[in-house]
């Protein structure tokens, strides 16, 4: 199958996970990712700290595509150097700049193995974009946020999505974590959503 074979609107629906929903059988391929969809969501979401979405593939017997979960997240500006407040202030009117952004944190996302190939990930960024944008969404939200894995093709994945670092380099971000002598196993990327509508309505 080519990638652009494989519409995710159209072929997938998307589900709250239920016990009944085998999630043993999804894998994509990272340990850590695997174990929270395998063992940790539902905890997570018993405690209201993030919850869990589902693709699953209608012409498969509804096989699971992707998952990922969400939380409510924020960017405190008020921890963030000056050029790096700058930037993310950039498009934010002088009277609306505050210390703290609302915004939604993908905590975990992962497409499986099977699917490896198809763009699957590109289009769930897609989705949850649209959907944290949409009029009817019931809470403000100005970015996404994520905690990427520093892995070169994770962060170009999320780099080709409209994903920005929120510093600069994984020096700069070590510094602001207070971490010394250690490679940061994830790095702190951003995607504002103002931005991307304003690209998406000049593409048109």
């Amino acid at each position: 199958m080519r990638s652009w074979d494989f519409d995710l609107s159209k072929r997938c629906d998307k589900v709250r996970p239920v016990p009944g929903l085998i999630l043993e059988k999804f894998s994509c391929g990272n340990e850590e990712i695997d174990s929270f969809f395998h063992h940790d969501a539902f905890l997570y979401e018993n405690e209201m700290m993030s919850k869990t979405y589902s693709f699953i593939d209608r012409m498969s017997g509804n096989r699971i595509v992707s998952m990922f979960s969400l939380s409510n997240d924020s960017i405190k500006t008020n921890i963030l150097t000056n050029p790096v407040r700058n930037k993310l202030q950039r498009n934010i009117p002088n009277k609306k700049r505050k210390q703290s952004y609302p915004a939604v944190l993908i905590g975990q996302l992962g497409v499986d193995l099977s699917y490896r190939g198809l763009r699957i990930g590109h289009q769930v960024l897609e989705y949850i974009k649209k959907w944290m944008t949409h009029p009817e969404n019931k809470t403000g939200c100005r970015f996404l946020v994520i905690d990427a894995l520093n892995v070169g093709e994770i962060l170009l994945f999320y780099e080709e999505n409209g994903f920005k670092y929120l510093y600069p380099s994984e020096a700069d971000e070590r510094d602001a974590r207070n971490i010394t002598d250690v490679r940061l196993k994830s790095r702190s990327m951003y995607c504002d959503l103002k931005e991307w509508i304003h690209e998406q309505i000049a593409s048109y």
